[in-house]
């Protein structure tokens, strides 16, 4: 796994000098969120929403924008879009990954200090690298071991990891999907035999 898929966040976010100060305060507004299957983006911060009292589609309206939908929620299309449209007023909260948060006051898709966070998700993992059951175990144990082994101080390994926003490899592991799993059996994402059954899923 790298770096960078551990211990995420989401957040849902408020216009700075809204009137909605808990979640609650959300009831019969709108909420923006990313593509019909991000994670972070959408699955699991609407699954938070529902731990705290509010049912997406029927105590909040829910925007989706669907920009990018098959890549399971690697990019952030649609939580600019989610943005955007808090930005313009649209929407009373936008849903969307904590560090992309600080990357779009960065870049301007949210003015500095326009914004604040109303409610944060637990941590999770987003990303992990795996290995078919019938891979020839010495060969992915090397593999493994090279990945691991790869330094951000080595000059010559630098930019690889940089082409993959990381610095360091770690060992993958499968605990940090827990929220995920949970959001995906809320959604009706899929059936028991793990084919999508969301309707919207169009890739």
């Amino acid at each position: 796994m790298r770096d960078t898929d551990q211990d995420l966040t989401s957040v849902v976010v408020v216009l700075a000098d809204s009137d909605h100060h808990t979640p609650a305060d959300l009831k019969g507004g709108a909420v923006a969120v990313g593509a019909v299957d991000s994670p972070q983006g959408t699955l699991i911060p609407l699954s938070h929403l529902r731990v705290q009292g509010l049912r997406p589609g029927q105590d909040v309206t829910v925007r989706r924008f669907d920009v990018g939908v098959g890549l399971h929620g690697d990019h952030i299309g649609g939580e600019r879009e989610a943005a955007r449209a808090l930005v313009r007023g649209e929407v009373a909260a936008a849903c969307m990954l904590d560090a992309n948060h600080l990357l779009f006051t960065q870049d301007g898709t949210l003015p500095p200090g326009a914004t604040r966070i109303l409610t944060q998700t637990a941590p999770f993992d987003h990303c992990v690298m795996t290995l078919v059951d019938t891979a020839p175990a010495q060969l992915a144990d090397h593999f493994v071991a090279l990945l691991l082994s790869m330094s951000y101080d080595d000059p010559l390994v630098r930019p690889l990891l940089d082409l993959e926003g990381l610095r360091v490899w770690r060992e993958g592991r499968v605990s940090g999907f827990a929220q995920l799993d949970v959001a995906v059996e809320e959604a009706g994402f899929y059936d028991p035999q793990g084919l999508v059954t969301a309707a919207e899923y169009t890739p």
